[in-house]
């Protein structure tokens, strides 16, 4: 090892006592240190909406940088994100599955999204074949079965209920969040006619009203009634809470999370879709090329992989191996808006996935042949209402949760309802 020359002209007019006072840290640098290392031990937790009622929660603020500057003046980002059904292979008849999240990767920062691209070639594909049914199946959103990303906005809150629960993440869909951000604007409007500097009214540092969101039922129907209690004191947030802000995770860096794990699970997804589809396009050159290309492009530190075994580290630190009611209502309403009853293949497939929810979240109901899709779903929301508490429920780690149900369009279901 090389010595340090201590006679060199850089240290002869320092002494060691010098040396030292120079480097010593300060109380702000220890701090955004601290803050900067607790990021990457920090677990975010998922907030969902599993029973009815109504939920009251505090809106924040988009945590700026550490130079006081920030990247979006904001409460939330728009998240373009697909849930990724996956069939295991299976030696039975019984299929099965697993779920995947998996962020649009032009989002995250690469040159190509390979759904985006086998999507366009399969409508173009069905369409050259005359089978205009299924070229608009495959152009839908995927609660239709079609390989549109969703479109969601996720935001920082807290359960006002909870909240010694901390930090929660909550996706909306582009039709609640347009719904909040209307009843904001038309609040905020009124506050400015008494005070033109007043903050934004849901998410400022001192002066936010806690948003409420009322879970209900609505004959077989699940509603979602957005408010904005103006009524309450204005909540401030703590110094403990700003710092804790600024410590957790940026939003962008949970849902653009984008690995080689998911890269090959995306892979897979999409030779099962050649498959259903009967195509080959992941065989064609357009394909291929995309897929070099964005193979190319991911770190290559990231030795991350994806397997059907949940039991490896990267199924349990990557997938999402879990798909929430709300979804599952959601794909219901979806499919009475189009006319398709439970004997159709797609409501064959939502019953799949009901048998797959029913297992994931181990309640004690019996699918038999005689009941339908709605009927089920009714018993699991019972189910659920009757279940434990999170308090009284084994302490167990926390999954993230797919997105609340994105919306380009409203099917005509949503006009009369607000769905998570």
């Amino acid at each position: 090892m090389q010595e340090e020359n201590y006679e060199s002209t850089e240290f002869m007019n320092k002494s060691v006592e010098d040396l030292f006072l120079g480097i010593q840290e300060t109380y702000s640098e220890a701090q955004q240190r601290a803050l900067e290392e607790n990021k990457s031990f920090q677990k975010t937790d998922f907030l969902r909406m599993d029973k009815l009622g109504v939920y009251r929660l505090r809106v924040l603020p988009l945590a700026p940088n550490k130079d006081g500057s920030i990247d979006r003046k904001s409460y939330e980002y728009p998240v373009y994100q697909m849930l990724l059904e996956l069939e295991k292979p299976s030696t039975g008849n019984k299929a099965s599955f697993m779920y995947v999240t998996v962020p649009r990767a032009t989002e995250a920062g690469y040159s190509v999204d390979l759904i985006d691209i086998y999507r366009k070639a399969a409508v173009k594909a069905a369409n050259e074949r005359g089978d205009e049914k299924l070229a608009e199946k495959i152009g839908g959103g995927s609660f239709g079965g079609g390989l549109k990303f969703n479109y969601g906005h996720a935001m920082y809150v807290f359960d006002l209920n909870e909240r010694a629960k901390g930090l929660q993440l909550l996706t909306l869909s582009h039709a609640q969040f347009k719904d909040l951000d209307d009843k904001r604007f038309k609040l905020w409007q009124k506050k400015l006619t008494k005070n033109p500097n007043y903050p934004c009214p849901i998410s400022s540092v001192y002066n936010a009203y806690p948003v409420e969101i009322e879970k209900r039922k609505n004959g077989s129907k699940t509603e979602y009634i957005t408010g904005i209690d103006n009524e309450s004191d204005n909540d401030a947030l703590s110094i403990n809470e700003l710092n804790s802000l600024m410590a957790a995770p940026r939003i962008t860096d949970i849902t653009y999370r984008y690995s080689r794990y998911h890269f090959e699970a995306t892979i897979e997804f999409l030779a099962q879709c050649d498959a259903k589809y009967e195509m080959r396009l992941m065989e064609s050159d357009e394909m291929k090329e995309a897929i070099e290309t964005l193979r190319s492009e991911l770190p290559k530190e990231d030795t991350s992989s994806f397997s059907f075994d949940k039991r490896t580290k990267d199924a349990k630190d990557n997938a999402t191996n879990a798909i929430s009611l709300d979804e599952l209502y959601a794909r219901y309403d979806s499919l009475q808006d189009k006319g398709l009853g439970d004997k159709t293949e797609e409501g064959q497939e939502l019953r799949s996935l009901i048998r797959s929810y029913i297992e994931q979240e181990k309640l004690d109901i019996r699918v038999t042949r005689s009941t339908t899709n709605i009927e089920l779903l009714d018993t699991i929301e019972a189910a659920l209402q009757n279940s434990p508490t999170k308090e009284e429920e084994p302490e167990k780690e926390k999954e993230e949760t797919p997105p609340g149900e994105p919306e380009d369009r409203e099917p005509a279901g949503e006009r009369n309802r607000r769905r998570r």
